[in-house]
């Protein structure tokens, strides 16, 4: 799983990290964080390996990603965004790619299956950016029912990272 998380981070990051400013990216300083203090099992929080957030499902395995990065005058759009962290999945199959609206902003939530390290893995990412930065949640499972049964989850996570 530690791999997982160090390749969608470094994905995430890499992809966009041309351009302006010497493609330094910072995280986010306005999120507001109400996840972390309401987290209730089977989810606990783990070493996030350079992400803003990062939580583990205990009976389902899966994981919950959370990742910021923000530089003055992003010339970055969401669905370059979203193909750039699919970058490092190998057989990647999409899914589902809807554009929705997330706390007032557009967004591109995106359902994918592939493999890590040759391990199949299936993903549920919601992308999108507000003043100069891009947010991603990925939520990463072990099976298609596990995938299925975190969304809910997923989705009550993400509300509770207020992007302010």
């Amino acid at each position: 799983m530690k791999k997982i998380l160090l390749l969608l981070l470094i994905t995430v990051l890499g992809a966009c990290s041309s351009s302006e400013n010497n493609g330094a990216y910072s995280k986010s300083k306005t999120v507001e964080n109400n996840l972390s203090k309401t987290i209730k099992k089977p989810w606990s929080e783990i070493d996030s390996e350079g992400s803003d957030l990062a939580f583990r499902n205990k009976t389902t395995n899966s994981i919950f990603i959370f990742n910021s990065a923000c530089r003055k005058f992003d010339p970055s759009n969401l669905p370059t965004l979203t193909n750039s962290i699919l970058t490092g999945i190998d057989n990647v199959e999409i899914m589902e790619k809807t554009m929705l609206t997330h706390q007032d902003r557009e967004a591109v939530l995106v359902v994918a299956k592939g493999t890590v390290d040759g391990i199949a893995r299936y993903f549920r990412i919601l992308t999108t950016q507000k003043n100069n930065c891009i947010y991603d949640h990925a939520l990463i499972a072990t099976s298609e029912a596990n995938l299925k049964k975190d969304t809910a989850d997923f989705n009550k996570f993400i509300q509770l990272l207020k992007l302010n």
